[in-house]
């Protein structure tokens, strides 16, 4: 008997699960109520297990401080909770198992998704480390469901639409069928116009009217008193348009993530409605992912694409001890070409060098101009973030070490932001969100050692929902692309004509003496280096600064309570730098989002390279 419950994403507390046995348990038995997935150890524990009303004596019972030094076992194993059977158990007795949800103040937000189903299973065990079970029951589904409309969300998008959606206290996309509003140009109040959101959770899209469409904000408001403020319009220094989307979350094809794919990728193009995005799960370095999962990948991906409109980007994450990195490719048959390879090729190269980082390795494998390499969470370690050691006694994982000679053929951009923060300086800088520093493995440090890249963000989310974190938004990529398809989008980001934000869609830019971000420039010494910068807020900037060589090289002055920035500004330091020197463009706004501009790299004329 299967046993399927709906929870809106605000409970607390579970009702009691009835399960029936199928199979004759013996006397002496163990039985493990195993999660559906590691997501579900952190929020979620078992209270007390009846059998025919009577409680089973625990033998285990998961907490999270045991997670960290047997990490490995759980996740193999997800047991919530091992109990003894006294006595023989026939087929069709009752088994009642009391849970709750646990919402943690480091996790809690983080799992109160919509969308998500759980299995609770129980199973026999011949003993309490072992990591099969035998199923005794129909496993015990949960899913959770969003709530009521809380507050609205509104979007620009390039080619003039825009998109209304409606979303829970929780963050979560919600129903909001038949709720009238109005949207109306920002700078003019008195022009609203009426609409009315669409049955179910798909975004509300708009066909604004052909004058409007060169308008910078819109604002939109609904008859319950709920209101939004678009982004401006995303669009370019030289008027290329500005897409938004995010390349790094997980689903269930990663052995820790959730929601199926196809499910996922609606939410990114209905529900959060994102221009392109692609899944990063985990990929095994056996090779085993990419002779199958891969291929299933890219059939699901390809029926997402619709040019103009969503786009799917192929990739996935590619982690070892010593360093953490995503592929992407220009088309999921260069993926699929990259991943038959890594049987034979890097996983040799890894048993040679299990300490070791198989950078080199990599870009090998990756063809020029069509694959690119991304390193994340680059300056921690698991310890430092989750407690989590291996049996060695050592991190499971660890930072970033920027070998020298830099690679710069596909390492061509970095992560600086994700759900466990920013990964700018070894200083830590809570303005900034850099939690974590000191292992050297930031951005700064890899840019002072060689390497050449530009900038994205991603979530690192493992419940199927790219750009969340929690109740907001976190780790989002603009790029800077003629067109909305795979290959332009992938070719703006190997171009280095992209940005990070920490989730708000800013629209920024700036040139250097003309050139777009990414750009890598001959000067002669003392040639004027001419900065003109953009920034357009979600909400008022509070600072925005030149980074050059490490350092503040320029602290602009903001207007108080101002979304839109602009300036024009020259270092005038005569002859100062002659090469390899690297400046970029950062921002902060009054609710702390962030943006990162891509570096400009200046050598003299005889040096460029990269």
């Amino acid at each position: 008997m299967e046993n399927t419950i709906q929870v809106p994403v605000t409970a607390e507390s579970l009702p009691v699960f009835k399960l029936l046995t199928t199979v004759d348990i013996p006397a002496g038995s163990l039985l493990r109520i195993r999660a559906g997935c590691a997501q579900m150890l952190m929020i979620m524990s078992v209270d007390e297990v009846r059998l025919e009303g009577r409680p089973l004596p625990c033998v285990h019972r998961y907490t999270w401080e045991d997670m960290g030094p047997n990490f490995r076992w759980y996740i193999q194993t997800k047991s919530m909770m091992v109990m003894e059977i006294p006595s023989a158990v026939s087929a069709g007795s009752e088994i009642e198992v009391s849970a709750r949800l646990t919402f943690a103040e480091n996790y809690g937000a983080v799992n109160r998704y919509s969308g998500i189903s759980w299995a609770m299973a129980p199973g026999i065990v011949p003993d309490v480390k072992a990591t099969e079970l035998i199923p005794v029951c129909d496993p015990a589904i949960i899913e959770f469901v969003a709530t009521a409309p809380h507050i609205m969300e509104a979007y620009r998008k390039p080619d003039g639409r825009l998109l209304v959606q409606h979303i829970d206290v929780m963050g979560n996309p919600t129903a909001s069928a038949g709720i009238p509003f109005a949207y109306a140009l920002a700078e003019k109040p008195g022009s609203a116009k009426q609409a009315k959101s669409e049955d179910g959770v798909r975004a509300k899209c708009i066909q604004v009217p052909d004058e409007w469409k060169a308008a910078d904000r819109f604002k939109v408001s609904d008859e319950e008193g709920r209101s939004a403020l678009t982004n401006a319009r995303p669009s370019a220094l030289d008027g290329t348009p500005i897409y938004f989307g995010e390349c790094h979350w997980h689903t269930d094809v990663s052995g820790d993530g959730q929601r199926p794919l196809e499910r996922a990728l609606i939410s990114a193009r209905d529900e959060l409605c994102l221009d392109f995005a692609g899944p990063a799960d985990h990929m095994s370095p056996s090779g085993l992912y990419a002779k199958s999962s891969t291929r299933k990948q890219a059939e699901i991906c390809k029926e997402f694409d619709q040019p103009g409109q969503f786009c799917t980007i192929p990739g996935s994450e590619l982690s070892d001890r010593y360093g953490h990195t995503n592929i992407y490719a220009d088309s999921f048959e260069t993926f699929i070409e990259i991943t038959d390879r890594f049987e034979r090729e890097v996983l040799p190269a890894w048993q040679a060098e299990p300490n070791r980082y198989v950078l080199r390795t990599l870009a090998e494998i990756c063809p020029e101009g069509r694959a690119i390499i991304v390193p994340h969470h680059s300056n921690m370690d698991s310890f430092i973030y989750e407690g989590v050691i291996r049996e060695d006694r050592r991190p499971s994982w660890n930072a970033m070490h920027w070998r020298m000679p830099a690679e710069r053929t596909c390492v061509r951009n970095f992560e600086m932001t994700q759900t466990r923060g920013c990964f700018e300086t070894e200083e830590t800088a809570d303005e900034w969100g850099v939690l974590y520093g000191g292992f050297g493995g930031s951005a700064r440090t890899g840019l002072m050692r060689g390497y050449r890249y530009g900038f994205v963000s991603g979530t690192d989310n493992h419940s199927g929902w790219p750009t969340r974190k929690g109740t907001g938004y976190c780790g989002l990529t603009a790029v800077q692309a003629q067109q909305l398809d795979t290959k332009s989008v992938f070719q703006a980001m190997y171009k280095r004509r992209c940005y990070a934000t920490s989730g708000a869609r800013m629209v920024g830019d700036t040139t250097l003496n003309g050139f777009p971000i990414g750009s890598e420039l001959a000067l002669e010494p003392g040639v004027a280096r001419d900065f003109r910068i953009e920034i357009h807020g979600t909400t008022p900037l509070v600072q925005v600064q030149i980074i050059h060589m490490g350092y503040v090289l320029a602290d602009l002055p903001v207007g108080e309570n101002a979304l839109d920035f602009t300036c024009e500004w020259s270092d005038e330091r005569p002859g100062r730098p002659l090469e390899d020197a690297w400046y970029y463009v950062r921002a902060r706004q009054q609710d702390g989002h962030r943006i990162w501009l891509s570096p400009f790299w200046v050598d003299l004329p005889d040096n460029r390279s990269g």
